[in-house]
């Protein structure tokens, strides 16, 4: 049963006081230190009490060192120890990460304790470890991301997401649940997240490599094999060009263009497909469950293999204007027979130029576009007189529904779609933070649940580091407040 939970406010003073004592005699550790102090000390674990508190039967003993070991974790992390059994011992010794924690040094938790925190918050059942050999498949396809053997899987999944459903039974649902509250709503509250009633989310899957045998070891049946990771399948790497064995995680971030910031705001493990296409939907309208009334995605920024008419349809149905690159491989749709459209979807006049958008008609589902003479985008038209009628010169209306990929609320190649679009690398950035800067395959991890785990750990590090970089204290007035 869940027993004592020491509240932030305890655990502030707590450990201003300590850090004073330690500050006082070892000025240049806690200097050395005073960003991931900052982030410890900010990390406010109330809000996820309740989350928690689901997990612990109503009787047995009592669990009394849950946000401390919550604190461990995501200090252990922070401080680059991919070993927990090595954390341990290194924390218990250190009078200053005990601080951090929350804990005296005798009290700092054990190893034990720490691997039973993940297998509390993972929701997944038990695994049966032994099962027959997955060939390590043969067809390659270069830079192209695998496609889904279903072809007909994302119209079924977008008629679901239409209908209600949220795709939100996974094993990883209690840490969405737990990051969402600790790291990306306190970041909204500190007005690091732009424009959340108006979002621009990125979203891209990422390889996750689990460093178990992909063949697995002899048992007594010789047709089976036990795996130490009996998840893990093989799939395409269109980045490096290579079959790896593992995972693949996809992730919703956004850009603050003031602050030149990356946050991350959905992490999600794949469960029967490795095409980010397929994962896409599941993750949206999961996203827009979890954070209803929180956050409204008003654009989505993704690559070609989100480029289905399914998709388009189901953004325009949702009120999303889509930023996707086009699938130069996607048989090309017709285009409307009644005006002539260059590339890039956009109306061509009597004179050969494009024509000047006007704005979107929401209501009506379709973009105004001017006479490019009148706006002042060419200078000279011989057709001028015979052209345009009046002063406010020719217009044109082009209707989405006509054709939902090439027609976009905001124009393909235009200032404003090139400008937003190149947001799309925030999500790429993010991924690089979560795996490479925070290690997550470095300590050659495996299993779902472990590599789910500390994605969100590391995701949660991120949002932190943002928090102190943003929050306008140091140390000093930090512990003065």
């Amino acid at each position: 049963m869940l027993g004592i939970w020491r509240d932030h406010a305890e655990y502030l003073f707590f450990a201003e006081n300590a850090l004073a004592v330690i500050a006082a005699s070892n000025p240049q550790v806690v200097k050395k230190l005073e960003h991931s102090i900052l982030k410890m000390l900010r990390m406010n674990l109330d809000v996820v009490k309740t989350e928690l508190a689901g997990r612990f039967s109503l009787t047995g003993r009592p669990s009394n060192q849950q946000p401390e070991i919550f604190r461990a974790f995501v200090l252990m992390c922070d401080q680059k120890d991919s070993n927990i059994d090595h954390w341990c011992i290194l924390g218990a010794s250190n009078p200053l990460f005990c601080t951090l924690v929350g804990v005296e040094p005798k009290d700092f938790p054990k190893a034990s304790t720490m691997r039973d925190f993940i297998s509390r918050l993972w929701l997944g059942g038990e695994l049966d470890h032994v099962k027959t050999v997955e060939s390590k498949p043969k067809e390659k396809f270069g830079k192209e991301k695998k496609p889904p053997k279903n072809q007909g899987i994302i119209k079924e999944l977008t008629d679901k997401a239409l209908a209600g459903e949220t795709f939100c039974d996974i094993p990883e649902a209690l840490l969405q649940r737990v990051f969402a509250k600790v790291a990306v709503q306190t970041s909204i509250d500190a007005s690091l997240v732009e424009k959340p009633n108006k979002l621009t989310v990125s979203a891209d899957g990422t390889c996750v490599e689990s460093h178990s045998n992909p063949n697995g070891h002899h048992t007594d049946d010789p047709t089976k094999r036990r795996f130490a990771d009996p998840l893990a399948r093989w799939l395409w790497d269109s980045h490096h060009e290579r079959y790896f064995s593992g995972y693949m995680a996809y992730f919703m971030s956004t850009y603050n263009s003031a602050l030149k910031l990356n946050l991350p705001l959905y992490l999600r493990f794949a469960q029967t497909s490795s095409f980010d296409g397929v994962t896409f939907i599941e993750a949206l309208s999961h996203f827009r469950s979890l954070y209803n009334g929180v956050m409204s995605i008003d654009s989505v920024l993704a690559d070609s293999a989100h480029d289905n008419y399914a998709t388009y349809s189901l953004l325009r149905d949702w009120h999303i204007k889509p930023f996707i690159d086009l699938n130069k491989r996607s048989p090309q749709e017709p285009k409307p027979q009644k005006l002539l459209l260059s590339k890039r979807g956009v109306p061509i006049c009597a004179d050969g130029y494009e024509m000047s958008n006007w704005g979107y008609e929401a209501n009506k589902a379709r973009i105004k576009y001017r006479c490019p003479l009148v706006t002042g985008a060419v200078k000279y038209c011989p057709f001028a007189e015979n052209c345009n009628k009046s002063d406010y010169g020719k217009i044109v209306y082009v209707r989405l529904n006509e054709n939902l990929r090439l027609l976009t609320p905001v124009p393909r190649g235009s200032d404003e779609w090139n400008e937003t679009y190149k947001q799309r690398t925030a999500t790429e950035r993010v991924n690089n933070r979560i795996l490479t800067d925070y290690q997550l395959e470095q300590p050659k991890r495996y299993g779902k649940k472990k590599l789910a785990f500390f994605a969100f750990i590391n995701a949660i590090n991120v949002h932190l580091d943002a928090q102190v970089r943003h929050g306008g204290k140091n140390l000093g007035n930090f512990l003065a407040a």
